[in-house]
């Protein structure tokens, strides 16, 4: 402002922003916000103060602010550690693209700029419990890129032991067991190669085992335990 005065105002009658420091600042900044992108141009005046006898003068400018990268990495997943197979449905609007990453050093298929990618963890990820995923904005424009963050949270696989291997004398007719399964599930179920039965049944950890005819003939009958209510788990 010069001439008569060297003062001035600012105001915007379409913009919802605010100056800094203040709108008396010549060399003030304006604060955008999400809504001036829906005039289009916002209208920024800055109009002279104390012009003694002098009539008020203006000035126009219009600043066109564009939207901003909106990016969406998708939603927190869950799943067990034996079975991670994470795909991703990443979205990107307004930028051209997308890039994944990860806090790890797993890999992207068919490549990080997929935004329908599927990720495969390393074991370092898979053990520390948590997987992170980011998709990032490219070909952003005017604008800064933009990123969002997903993660997959592991529970535990299943741990099953059926046991030390047994010997008994071929004239015995059964054989206790001692089963465990922790970890993502505690259930599990007995199955034979051989034609023996389990009591009281196969669900039982700490069933018995009752040999066959042909078990015994046999000399040796393998007893497998395996892991059931296991979710999202393998067995």
């Amino acid at each position: 402002v010069s001439g008569g005065t060297g003062n001035g105002i600012w105001t915007t009658p379409n913009g919802t922003g605010t100056f800094s420091p203040n709108n008396t600042t010549l060399n003030a900044t304006y604060n955008t916000v999400n809504a001036d992108t829906v005039p289009a141009s916002v209208m920024l005046i800055l109009t002279s103060t104390n012009n003694g006898g002098c009539l008020a003068s203006s000035d126009t400018m219009y600043v066109t602010v564009n939207p901003g990268p909106i990016v969406n990495a998708g939603t927190d997943q869950s799943m067990c550690a034996n079975n991670v197979n994470i795909a991703l449905s990443g979205t990107v609007a307004v930028a051209s693209g997308g890039q994944w990453s990860s806090l790890g050093s797993g890999t992207f298929t068919p490549n990080n700029t997929d935004l329908n990618a599927s990720y495969t963890p390393t074991a370092t990820e898979i053990s520390s419990g948590v997987i992170t995923l980011m998709l990032t904005s490219t070909g952003n424009g005017l604008c800064q890129a933009v990123t969002d963050t997903m993660k997959v949270n592991l529970t535990p696989a299943p741990i099953v032991n059926a046991g030390a291997d047994i010997f008994i004398c071929n004239s015995s007719t059964t054989t206790s067991l001692n089963g465990s399964v922790s970890g993502g599930s505690t259930t599990g179920q007995w199955t034979t190669l051989g034609t023996g039965t389990f009591t009281p049944n196969d669900n039982t950890l700490n069933a018995t085992y009752n040999l066959s005819t042909a078990d015994t003939t046999a000399g040796i009958v393998k007893l497998i335990l395996t892991s059931t209510n296991n979710v999202s788990c393998n067995e």
